[in-house]
């Protein structure tokens, strides 16, 4: 999967600013098929709360969120979110 295209879906579900699955796929620069694999990644292994409405024409996410990549540190304090270097005392 291509993380920078992940990224790109992300913030036009997240705006609902997709359109159409046909729409989606031209803008993404992908086939429709493609697509529907990237989604169905984003919601099987990210575990995005990725929907369509045929109303709104659009994809959304039925939570409040969105899909951070990027490297995080072994040492990032999940429970305070700091970080901490080996030079830090215990």
């Amino acid at each position: 999967m291509d993380l920078t295209k992940i990224e790109r879906m992300d913030l036009l579900i997240r705006t609902n600013s997709t359109g159409r699955p046909v729409d989606f796929a031209r803008k993404m620069g992908m086939s429709s098929r493609s697509l529907y694999n990237y989604i169905n990644y984003m919601k099987t292994k990210l575990n995005a709360p990725v929907e369509y409405s045929s109303t709104m024409q659009s994809y959304f996410y039925k939570d409040k969120g969105s899909i951070k990549l990027g490297w995080i540190p072994e040492k990032f304090n999940l429970s305070n979110n700091n970080f901490t270097s080996d030079n830090d005392a215990s």
